[in-house]
């Protein structure tokens, strides 16, 4: 047997194992919060698991209950607002008096420089490089671009991709800024193709970086500013084999205008006309009518005309053109067809090397 130690003097009534039902009564209304039970010495009976016991409903109780204080203490959008609108203060105090918010009856700081502001007047604000500076700062580093015109052409767009995969950067006209970035991404630089009307817009476009020229489309200035550049090592322009007949420019297509053997002779005269052995090498490629379809066919190569009437898959013609640039002439201009055969596939070095000049 025990006795429960009340502190306000009050002493629980004494039950035994088999007392009566007032007695078990009396015991659960005694305040227990305020009691402190000393641990008997001996195994507990009936009414010590009564007695431990209803703590333990207690302890379940209050944890229901702090479980519903939680939920009814998630934030609401007013709670949230009432975050962002104290924002101001706790980054001022944490990085300092420039926050979203601003210091009460303060005003608002000028923005960094570079950062913010109107963005119309910062542009401005900003030095704008004469022609002079921009050559003068192309012309301190090596020439490594390609020039392709008329890249909105089937086969100037497949050039391009083919250039791409070489890992060669490219500078392309025929398309917009815009259309060249979403179509082929940082790899490419877009000029204006009305700049190859005039002389010297085509000069300074070739001043800026570019070593070769693939010429797909009408030709215009770019005879005369690769002869006198100095620093265009090769130019391959892009034909047609076959004869060219009388309505080709306007009813042809693509390989209808590439016939147009004026072209070619442009560069001829120009090249010609300059002299000196600055003069880049020329390439005059003639592939068979260009048809969609991948490559890795079996292409021959032929000198004199004899390739007219062929045709060639796009990959494969665009590849072709591609491996023009490692395989310039030593003298002279190289003129060749290009068309697929039914015979064995040959390596494009073996193809080159059977090629005179």
């Amino acid at each position: 047997m025990y006795h429960a130690t009340i502190p306000t003097a009050a002493v629980a009534p004494r039950a035994s194992p088999h007392g009566s039902r007032a007695s078990r009564r009396s015991k659960h209304t005694t305040t227990l919060s305020s009691a402190r039970f000393v641990a008997p010495s001996h195994a507990a009976t009936r009414d010590d698991s009564v007695s431990v016991s209803l703590p333990l409903r207690v302890a379940r109780h209050e944890k229901r209950s702090r479980s519903r204080v939680l939920v009814r203490a998630k934030k609401g959008f007013f709670d949230d607002m009432l975050d962002v609108m104290e924002g101001g203060p706790k980054l001022r105090k944490w990085y300092g008096q420039d926050s979203s918010v601003g210091a009460p009856g303060a005003e608002r700081p000028d923005p960094p420089p570079g950062g913010g502001g109107d963005a119309k007047k910062d542009a401005d604000d900003t030095p704008t490089l004469s022609r002079q500076d921009v050559l003068k700062a192309w012309d301190n580093q090596p020439r490594r671009a390609t020039l392709v015109t008329d890249v909105d052409t089937a086969l100037g767009e497949a050039i391009v991709v083919q250039l791409i995969v070489a890992k060669q950067p490219v500078v392309a006209t025929g398309l917009s800024a815009d259309a060249c970035a979403s179509r082929f991404g940082p790899y490419v630089t877009a000029q204006d193709a009305a700049d190859l009307k005039d002389e010297s817009e085509t000069a300074y476009m070739l001043r800026k970086g570019v070593r070769a020229v693939i010429c797909c489309g009408e030709p215009g200035a770019l005879p005369a500013a690769a002869a006198k550049d100095g620093k265009v090592k090769h130019v391959v322009v892009v034909g047609s084999c076959g004869k060219a007949g009388v309505f080709d420019a306007v009813f042809g297509g693509e390989d209808g205008r590439r016939k147009d053997p004026k072209r070619a002779e442009a560069f001829v005269k120009a090249f010609e006309a300059c002299g000196g052995a600055e003069v880049p090498a020329l390439t005059v490629v003639r592939p068979g009518t260009v048809r969609p379809g991948l490559g890795g066919k079996a292409v021959a190569f032929s000198q004199g005309g004899g390739g007219g009437g062929g045709a060639i898959n796009l990959e494969d013609a665009a590849e072709c053109v591609v491996r023009c640039l490692g395989a310039p002439p030593k003298k002279g201009v190289l003129t060749f067809d290009a068309v697929e055969t039914s015979g064995e596939r040959r390596s494009w070095k073996a193809l080159f090397g059977e090629l005179a000049a």
